[in-house]
């Protein structure tokens, strides 16, 4: 069962998520564990040095000096002389060893035991310093916001690259489809129009009835040619052309859908407008246009084809009478397989958009402020 891209992008986006989540936990977690470890390295650098300067300036051991230092240098300070101490302190530190290592107490504070001579040890003791990380620190918030940004990057790579991947294996998939399809559907329909052809019509109504089956078979042939350019595009043979020929001969190809489903399509074009184009190609978009815009309005309605000539480019700006795009359709509408359409495979606009690109044209989907939807395609022109 294939997924949409939009459904898709939105699970991408929430396992993303969830990475981000856990990794800045992680990314906290780590730094908390560094600025402790920091914390207890500078703590000892402090003895260590508290020590030495007790020791060589051969100051009174005292209660009073004690008391002096952790004044200072805001930590208790205890001399102990065998396992008396000075001052009040858990008795883990009378028994404690002198080796400079560091102690968690019971009630969570830390102490460094460290020995000064023979007879006499200093004891530093602390309270566990809370932690200092805050998005208000700069350095704090600047390794966030790095890791945020790398992640988000890494993220966008990781979403482009399973849509491609999702869009290559459905292209693949289509491909199968399309070439069987082509096979079948093709030589029967060549049948048709070879007796088509053959058939010497009686009538005015004979003669009508075969040009319809040549058109309608047209029609079946153009949607083969479209699914075979889906899952194979080549590249457009250019040449010149008139648009506006172009753009005459296939609303005149889809007059009679038109008028069964009570659309008027008005052409308001000028009398020739000059572009380098594949003719087979750019009617495949235009009908796809077309069809697209008379689907819109299954209680009929009106599509207004109007060419604006510019410096060096045809704006053609297709509109309808229609209920216009949705949010989703305005962001998303040119994609591969987007559909809002009951029973819509999605693929109409795609290929009306690669087709324009191929010609070095843009296509833009918006809101008629009046009501209905318009779509604009921009063609460069040809040179004189």
């Amino acid at each position: 069962m294939s997924v949409s891209p939009t459904k898709l992008r939105l699970n991408l986006a929430l396992g993303f998520l969830a990475f981000v989540v856990l990794g800045s936990l992680l990314l906290l977690a780590w730094l908390r564990y560094r600025e402790e470890q920091e914390s207890r390295r500078l703590f000892a650098a402090f003895a260590k040095s508290q020590a030495d300067f007790v020791r060589e300036m051969h100051l009174p051991r005292s209660p009073k000096l004690a008391s002096d230092l952790a004044r200072l240098s805001g930590v208790g300070v205890h001399f102990r002389q065998g396992k008396r101490i000075s001052g009040a302190i858990v008795p883990i530190l009378s028994v404690a060893p002198a080796d400079g290592r560091l102690i968690t107490l019971p009630d969570g504070r830390e102490a460094i035991i460290l020995r000064l001579d023979d007879k006499e040890d200093i004891i530093f003791e602390r309270t566990h310093p809370e932690s200092s990380l805050s998005l208000a620190d700069p350095a704090t918030r600047n390794v966030f916001l790095a890791f945020w940004a790398v992640s988000g990057f890494i993220g966008w790579l990781l979403v482009r690259e399973r849509l491609k991947r999702a869009q290559s294996e459905r292209l693949a998939m289509l491909g199968r489809v399309a070439t069987s399809l082509a096979h079948d559907i093709k030589n029967p329909l060549a049948s048709i129009q070879l007796h088509a052809q053959l058939l010497t019509p009686q009538n005015a109504e004979d003669a009508q009835a075969v040009q319809l089956i040549e058109k309608e078979s047209g029609v079946i042939c153009g949607l083969v040619n479209q699914w075979l350019h889906l899952a194979n595009p080549l590249p457009p043979k250019l040449v010149r052309l008139d648009l506006v020929a172009c753009i005459r001969g296939v609303a005149e190809s889809m007059e009679a859908q038109a008028r069964h489903a009570g659309v008027a399509v008005h052409l308001d074009l000028p009398a020739s407008v000059w572009i380098m184009g594949d003719a087979q190609r750019l009617a495949q978009a235009l009908r796809n246009l077309i069809v697209n815009a008379i689907q819109a309005m299954p209680r009929g309605g009106t599509l207004r084809v109007v060419a604006h000539l510019m410096a060096d480019s045809c704006e053609l700006r297709f509109t309808d009478s229609g209920t216009g795009f949705s949010e989703q359709a305005l962001a998303h509408g040119t994609e591969l397989f987007f559909t809002e359409k009951e029973g819509g495979m999605g693929v109409g606009l795609n290929i009306v958009s690669s087709i324009v690109t191929a010609h070095g044209g843009t296509i833009k989907l918006q809101n008629d402020p009046k009501g209905g939807a318009v779509i604009i395609v921009t063609l460069p022109l040809s040179p004189a």
